[in-house]
């Protein structure tokens, strides 16, 4: 196995791993579904460079073949995503309005730029007055220069500046619910970020000032190698984060008064005894939310305030209830316990010995004993 083996293994993998995620955060029921969704988007775009460059690579792609058409550059929405998945992240009521569009506009110029200089191949004879004046100097431009590479630079540098603000505003401002802490790991990704675009434009300068721009690997392989581990890590990141409870801070948590967590309180206990929702195997603290009419970030504050529990600690000991008295009603004698378990709402015979030793501090047998 040769370097170039190695080099396209390298690529395919954090492309396949990127999508990968990016398709279980898309459809995933999440809490935070809406900026799990901004960032599956920009793992697929990442994911698309890399085996763009993987084709391109191996010459499946070249300026012969249709897929030279097919596969256009969208680099300049990188910044763009990247600010959007920041923004829902830390704004549970973050909407996407009309006005947003705009920031997509680059990469539609992006879009219709790399079909126009793409399309001077039908025409281009081998001289250069085969092409009009400005066909030649757009392909010229934007196949044998670093111009698309300061274009998404820039937008990444700009966007990225945009974020930190953002993250700034929210952070000092004691009407926002997030605290310093709860993002300190969205301002290490800015600063990688930041860090690999700067690479990427140096690069690119010293390559087209000193080398063969576009077709030396000095470039090529510090960059999309580059590319391969920032898409699985940041995949990573934000998989990791995926159920991250909606940010809150000390003094937002105070908007509820004591009436209105015991309305709060009475409705979530009537959802869990009367409605059985713990009985639901996928129930998500966003199902629960939902139900109970209150934000997500609204009802962790009232279990954490009011029970000093967390969502999954407070639904499991429903569960168990549930199962320590069905195992000592004579209705449900002819069941096994596994079966008691699942009607109860857990989704396996691991999670649910694993919870009932939490909680109960002793094995699953013994529940038949607890009266």
């Amino acid at each position: 196995m040769n370097w170039w083996d190695i080099y396209h293994i390298i690529l395919l993998l954090g492309a396949l791993q990127g999508i990968i995620l990016g398709i279980n955060l898309w459809r995933g029921d999440y809490p935070r579904q809406k900026a799990n969704r901004w960032l599956a988007l920009l793992l697929f775009f990442f994911g698309y460079r890399l085996i763009t460059e993987v084709l391109y690579s191996v010459e499946v792609i070249h300026y012969k073949t249709w897929l030279y058409h097919a596969f256009l550059d969208y680099n300049w929405i990188y910044g763009t995503l990247i600010f959007f998945y920041i923004q829902s992240y830390i704004d549970a009521d973050f909407k996407f309005q009309r006005k947003d569009w705009f920031h997509f506009l680059p990469v539609g110029i992006e879009f219709l730029l790399s079909n126009y200089v793409k399309t001077q191949n039908f025409y281009w004879d081998g001289t250069r007055e085969s092409l009009s004046w400005f066909g030649e100097k757009a392909y010229v431009l934007w196949m044998h220069t670093p111009f698309q590479i300061i274009i998404t630079g820039g937008l990444i540098l700009f966007y990225v500046w945009q974020s930190k603000k953002l993250l700034t505003t929210y952070t000092t401002d004691n009407t926002k619910p997030v605290q310093a802490e709860d993002v300190h790991w969205l301002n290490l990704i800015l600063k990688i970020y930041l860090g690999f675009i700067v690479m990427v434009i140096l690069l690119a300068i010293i390559d087209y000032s000193f080398f063969n721009y576009a077709f030396n690997p000095f470039y090529r392989f510090p960059t999309y190698i580059g590319l391969a581990g920032i898409t699985y890590w940041l995949g990573l990141q934000g998989f990791a984060k995926k159920n991250a409870p909606i940010l809150t801070k000390t003094k937002q948590q105070q908007t509820y008064d004591s009436e209105e967590l015991k309305i709060v309180l009475a409705d979530l206990q009537q959802a869990m005894e009367t409605d059985e929702l713990y009985k639901n195997t996928t129930l998500t603290l966003a199902e629960l939310a939902a139900h109970l009419k209150v934000k997500p970030y609204q009802l962790t504050q009232v279990l954490n305030r009011s029970l000093q529990k967390s969502f999954s600690d407070y639904v499991n000991e429903f569960r168990v209830e549930a199962v320590r008295q069905m195992v000592n009603n004579r209705t449900h004698e002819n069941y096994t316990l596994l079966a008691i378990a699942f009607e109860a709402g857990f989704n396996s015979k691991a999670s649910f010995n694993r919870i009932v030793k939490k909680i109960t501090g002793k094995s699953p047998k013994f529940l038949k004993k607890q009266t």
